[in-house]
């Protein structure tokens, strides 16, 4: 008895058992969590593995199914010569539709965070384990929740771990007097699926092609890396998702335009064209002065009557195959591919105010760097020269007439 009121004298008494392990993540500098007790291991395995789900689903747009059935050593990362690692390839089954219930093997092409939490995934469970996302957390499951033996969970059981997952960051965040927790929807605690994930990366793409992600990822970098993946030998379809999610936006802002009778009228060598595509466009999205509106309606609309306008910062393309310089004579393609275009050149060109306005940034910028006197070598000062003489010739050839 001695002996133990002198260990409590020195040590204190503790409401739980803990980890005798130093907690190394950091949130805003600070550890997350003073320690962690062994009751809570479970648990925090469970929503450890949630959280992995969460970064592969939205960082990746692959499907549950097809999360579900990635298995150890599913990364493939290649090096450059000098050790660099300049992609992660990741392998699982694509399942599309209930044609093959079995799947098919397919690969996706991944960023580092994916394949980060594919190592973590790989860590938490045992060799005997088929799948990554087998069931983890020892005593806290019961036999009747797992899945039968080469088998992986169904969706229902995600939805229910990703409501898990919510509610313990809203309470961590509640405890700790945090503001960045996951806000309520009409006032209740969001009800999270698993098509959501692939839905909004697929909305962002089409949207917001240089928002962040993820830190210093941009949204374009995810379209380049995971559309070379889904052109490859993925069956997934999440290259189609993301077209019909900018088709949309761009039938959106198009149908907006062609309803508005005050816009400014377009410039440029394709600019009547331009006008002649919006007028047509707008009798099949404007009714008694009103914009189609319903998203699956105007996604139809767009399959049978896209006006093949493509808004962009230096050019609206009034796309033309037949003279589009973005893409090689031979090309079927579609669609320009606005990375490659030449505006001062195409005659699908057409510009709004907007496109002017990003001219006429540009040539200011071409002012500034001219302005370097003498620190600029012959031959670059020459190009700098002729490419702003080019840019200002264009914008006065293309201004538009005075009202």
């Amino acid at each position: 008895m001695r002996l133990i009121k002198e260990a409590v004298a020195e040590l204190g008494v503790a409401e739980d058992s803990y980890l005798d392990h130093r907690v190394r993540g950091l949130l805003d500098d600070r550890p997350w969590l003073a320690a962690i007790s062994y009751d809570d291991v479970p648990r925090h395995l469970a929503l450890l593995q949630t959280a992995c789900w969460v970064v592969i689903a939205y960082l990746s747009g692959m499907r549950d199914s097809e999360i579900k059935h990635l298995k150890p050593g599913c990364v493939t990362t290649r090096q450059a010569p000098d050790g660099n690692v300049y992609r992660h390839e990741l392998t699982s089954l694509a399942f599309k539709g209930e044609a093959d219930p079995r799947g098919v093997t397919a690969t996706w092409i991944v960023t580092a965070p994916v394949a980060r939490a594919v190592a973590l995934l790989e860590r938490l469970q045992t060799d005997t384990q088929a799948f990554l996302f087998a069931p983890v957390g020892g005593r806290s499951l019961t036999a009747s929740r797992l899945p039968a033996p080469g088998r992986v969970a169904a969706s229902s059981t995600t939805v229910t771990k990703l409501g898990k997952l919510t509610a313990w960051i809203n309470d961590y965040c509640a405890t700790n007097h945090r503001t960045d927790r996951i806000p309520d929807v009409n006032g209740r605690a969001p009800h999270l699926t698993t098509r959501q994930f692939r839905r909004t990366l697929a909305w962002f793409i089409a949207r917001h092609p240089a928002g962040a992600i993820a830190g210093a990822l941009q949204f374009r970098h995810q379209r380049i890396q995971m559309f070379e993946g889904y052109a490859g030998t993925s069956d997934s379809g999440f290259r189609a998702e993301v077209e019909a999610e900018e088709a949309l936006t761009r039938g959106q802002l198009l149908a907006d335009a062609a309803a508005d009778p005050d816009r400014p009228h377009l410039t440029g060598p394709a600019s009547a064209e331009a006008e002649q595509r919006l007028a047509a466009f707008a009798r099949h999205t404007v009714f008694q002065g009103q914009v189609v509106t319903d998203e699956a309606r105007l996604l139809r609309i767009m399959k049978r009557h896209d006006p093949a306008i493509y808004p962009g910062s230096f050019v609206t393309c009034v796309y033309n195959p037949d003279r589009a310089l973005c893409r090689p004579p031979a090309s079927t393609a579609g669609q320009p591919e606005l990375a490659e275009c030449r505006p001062l050149a195409c005659r699908n060109t057409a510009l709004t105010p907007e496109n002017r306005d990003a001219h006429a940034r540009h040539v200011a910028d071409l002012d500034v760097a001219l302005g370097q006197g003498d620190g600029l070598a012959p031959y670059i000062r020459h190009r700098l020269q002729q490419q702003r003489q080019d840019s200002h010739d264009f914008l006065t050839r293309h201004a538009p007439e005075p009202t």
